[in-house]
């Protein structure tokens, strides 16, 4: 049977290779590599019974526990799991944290039963290591940075810029949108898998062999609770910049679209509504040292009112007036201060269709 060694990872990715994670939930949950499953040899009490043991005792201590604990039923269990996702995904390569026991006794225990499949040599450690100096790498080519006030739709733009340029969507990465408004339903990756997502887009866009700088959307060094690799942002702030300049009200209404109508509160859902109205009042109040406590009221004010505008008469137009506060209060001053601060070389300032087609000229 022939193993996955480092030459062979660029390729596993790039073909979505289906993966299973036999290390503990505990060790998935803090990241693991893109198309993992988790489908553990040990549960997390049970690896922190062997590693006690290995400890205390030796390694022969701790395989024979080891084996104690999975046997038997369990054992039965675990290739229950393992081969049935094998047989819904036959491609499937098996890994545990540096390539060793468990993955090996994994790939052993499904061999005797009929089943052969790889495993990654080194395992989730040297895999790690590939796609961290894949961002490196990443880090390293030309970038072109989209920018704008918010609320200029400069998502919008990137989706439609990704059809003849190469882009990287870092929120989409996050699954969250880059403010304290910026929460999906979703929840966001951890730091190691947002970091792994970057690697393989960076992966595809590489298989590509395009020359042309590579379009990302201007961000804060933190998406979420996601922070963009050091070396990225380091880039990202040294690169040029298009400038999205769209006018007030068309940025207001953007945020009324995209946070109001076509969310819960816009489907009539009510008792999702009235979450997303709870989510709005606690990223008021996640901001609110820096908005300052009467504008923070005043705010907060307008949000009940919407609340009960929605309630009692199903009207959404008043949110136009909370969103035009946050633009003016804290939004327009904050990043109007960074980008003076930064003060980028920007190439080209306009509306939507000056920076489109300015970019369609760079292909």
């Amino acid at each position: 049977m022939s193993n996955l060694t480092s030459a062979d990872l660029r390729k596993l990715f790039l073909e979505k290779t289906p993966l299973i994670d036999v290390r503990a939930p505990v060790e998935f949950a803090s990241g693991t590599l893109p198309g993992a499953v988790n489908l553990p040899i040990m549960d997390d009490a049970q690896r922190a019974a062997v590693g006690t043991t290995y400890k205390n005792s030796g390694r022969e201590a701790a395989l024979v526990l080891g084996h104690e604990l999975v046997s038997g039923e369990v054992k039965e269990a675990r290739l229950r799991g393992w081969a049935g996702y094998i047989r819904e995904n036959p491609n499937t390569v098996l890994f545990c944290f540096r390539g060793g026991l468990r993955s090996k006794i994994t790939q052993r225990w499904l061999s005797e039963m009929g089943v052969d499949r790889p495993l990654i040599e080194g395992g989730y450690k040297a895999t790690r290591q590939f796609l961290r100096e894949t961002v490196d790498q990443c880090s390293q080519q030309p970038l072109l940075i989209l920018s704008g006030p918010t609320g200029s739709a400069k998502t919008t733009i990137l989706n439609q810029v990704k059809h003849f340029l190469p882009t990287i969507d870092l929120e989409a990465l996050a699954q969250h949108r880059g403010s304290a408004f910026g929460a999906t339903a979703k929840a966001q990756p951890s730091q190691i898998d947002f970091e792994h997502a970057i690697a393989v887009e960076y992966l595809k866009l590489e298989e590509k062999q395009s020359a042309s700088k590579i379009v990302i959307e201007d961000e804060s060094r933190l998406i979420g609770r996601c922070a963009i690799p050091e070396n990225l942002f380091t880039q990202m702030r040294a690169s040029s910049l298009v400038y999205l300049e769209e006018p007030f009200e068309l940025r207001v209404e953007n945020i009324y679209n995209d946070y109001v109508v076509n969310t819960a509160i816009g489907s009539q859902n009510v008792e999702a509504a009235l979450s997303e109205f709870a989510k709005f009042q606690n990223a008021i109040k996640t901001i609110s040292r820096k908005l300052g406590g009467l504008r923070t009221q005043e705010i907060l004010g307008d949000l009940e009112l919407c609340e009960q505008d929605y309630l009692n008469h199903q009207k959404l137009d008043r949110n136009r007036a909370w969103i035009e506060k946050l633009l003016r209060y804290y939004y327009d001053p904050a990043y109007t201060q960074s980008f003076e601060k930064r003060n980028p070389t920007v190439l080209v300032r306009g509306r939507s269709n000056v920076i489109l087609d300015y970019l369609k000229n760079l292909k």
